[in-house]
Order: structure tokens, then C-alpha cells, then sequence
């Protein structure tokens, strides 16, 4: 499809026909296989990207190898927290990955800034990415501060799912446990209790909920 079949497609009962017009001036559509990094933390934000399928994971990384696990993008979704950086000119704090295939539409960030001006579905859109998404971030800080890992473990799993419409996470050890920032180990038993509970069933790099 092109990128005007495609605006029209997945915007159209969010923006404005303006605005619609504007993606469509100023959008490139690209493409991201699993695991490309599309936006990197200590890095200007140049575009702001428009999510119109596949799965992109939100991460908080301090340049140190430390990192923790925050949120999904979905389809039609952007980045709250990455808008608000390239507003105030400031470098990103956050890495967004492809969790899968991706296709999005990256805006340059200097017509996105205009964009809060001119059209109210704009704001709109904006306003409700940002309560959604510092939803996310609260709940996180609550999990981290009064949720044991065995749970903060089966709600991270449940909520992959729930993404990925798959009952199968194909997940490392490793991984997971970058995401909550704990030790692989942690994981590692955590993981080999709940399958003898019979709640999970573990495979090789994959995790099926029973």
C-alpha cells in the first residue's frame, strides 16, 4: 500500500483530514525487522514515530547497561515520553525495539511540534498517549516497590501475551530478567516453581501460560 492508502486507512478516525494531509507531506513509511532499535537513548529525537502494525517495546536505559522494561506501542500509538523529549529539544532517555515486524511513519520531530498548534486532534491524541503511557510508568513503580517478583513475573508474561495474542512467549531467561531488572538466576527459579505448579510450561527460549 502507499502511504496515503495507508494514513487514510489507520488515522483517519483519529485526525483531522488536515492533519491526515500533513502525515502524508511529511511521512516516511519505513520498516523494521525484530530487534532493530528505532530510537536510541542519548541520541537527538529526529522523528517521531507513528505505529501502523507490529509491536515496539519501550525501554528506559540510563547509557550504563542498565535498563528496565516500561511498555508496549501498538498500532496507531507513539511514543509519549519521546514527543515530550523532542518538544523541549532534549536527548532521549528511552529506547523503543521492534518486539516484531514493524511498519511505521516517522514524522520529522520539528513538524510534530507544530502540529500542537494547528490541530486539536493532535492534542488530543497527545493528551491521551500521555495519561495511557504514565498509567504504564505508575504501575511499574508500584510493582517494583510493593509486588513480589514471582507476581511482577506472571504479570510481565500475562501482558506479553495479551500483546502478542500468543499464549507462547519466545523469551530468554536473560532477557526477562533485563526487563525487571533482577538477576537471571531470579527468573531462572521463578519460572522452574511455576511449571511445577503446572501454571507454565517451559521450552527451549520459549514460554508457554498454561
Amino acid at each position: 500500500m502507499k502511504l496515503d492508502e495507508i494514513v487514510k486507512t489507520n488515522f483517519s478516525t483519529l485526525f483531522e483530514d488536515n492533519l491526515l494531509q500533513e502525515i502524508c507531506n511529511n511521512g516516511i513509511l519505513k520498516y523494521a525487522e525484530p530487534e532493530k532499535i528505532i530510537l536510541e537513548i542519548r541520541r537527538d529525537i529526529k522523528f517521531i514515530p507513528l505505529i501502523v502494525s507490529g509491536i515496539v517495546k519501550v525501554m528506559h536505559r540510563d547509557g550504563k547497561g542498565n535498563g528496565i522494561f516500561l511498555h508496549y506501542l501498538l498500532e496507531n500509538q507513539s511514543s509519549a515520553i519521546a514527543i515530550s523529549y523532542a518538544l523541549e529539544n532534549i536527548k532521549s532517555e528511552i529506547r523503543l525495539k521492534a518486539q516484531s515486524n514493524i511498519t511505521y511513519i516517522a514524522i520529522p520531530s520539528k513538524v510534530v511540534d507544530s502540529w500542537f498548534l494547528k490541530f486539536k486532534s493532535w492534542r488530543t491524541f497527545y493528551f491521551k498517549l500521555n495519561r495511557q503511557q504514565t498509567s504504564y510508568l505508575i504501575e511499574t513503580i508500584d510493582d517494583i516497590a510493593f509486588t513480589s517478583l514471582e507476581n511482577r513475573l506472571l504479570k510481565y508474561l500475562e501482558y506479553t501475551s495479551l500483546i502478542s495474542n500468543n499464549n507462547t512467549i519466545a523469551k530468554k531467561h536473560f532477557d526477562i530478567a533485563r526487563d525487571l531488572k533482577v538477576s537471571r538466576e531470579a527468573i531462572s527459579r521463578i519460572l522452574k516453581k511455576l511449571e511445577k505448579e503446572e501454571v507454565i510450561s517451559l521450552g527451549r527460549n520459549k514460554i508457554t501460560l498454561n
